[in-house]
């Protein structure tokens, strides 16, 4: 079976395009589809806590983070002044830098930037 890459670089005041992803995340899982989950740039301000005010993009979060696990760019987070801690810890995200996130996209059938 393919493996997707989805790459969330909206932040949450964007919420159609975090949504996108986060339901399309949700989908995938629901199908057994395999996928990883970034976020970039803005969108490593949808992990902090508190940040997304809809109860069901959160759900939508948390069983990505649950099922498939959660990748956040290193960079995107220094841009920011923020560090693994500042993200919400239920989410367990892993940061990743941009040769790694490469080499992730690489070894993706299809990466879909949202």
């Amino acid at each position: 079976m393919d493996r997707v890459m989805l790459i969330v670089k909206s932040g949450p005041y964007e919420v159609s395009r975090a949504e996108e992803g986060l339901r399309l995340s949700a989908a995938m899982l629901g199908m057994d589809y395999p996928q990883v989950l970034v976020f970039v740039d803005e969108g490593v301000e949808c992990l902090r806590p508190g940040a997304l005010s809809d109860t069901g993009l959160v759900h939508y979060l948390e069983a990505s983070a649950d099922l498939a696990g959660v990748y956040v760019l290193s960079e995107s987070l220094w841009e920011r002044g923020l560090d693994i801690g500042d993200l919400d810890p239920r989410l367990e995200a892993t940061p990743v830098g941009m040769l790694r996130l490469a080499e992730m996209a690489a070894d993706s059938d299809a990466v879909v930037a949202l």
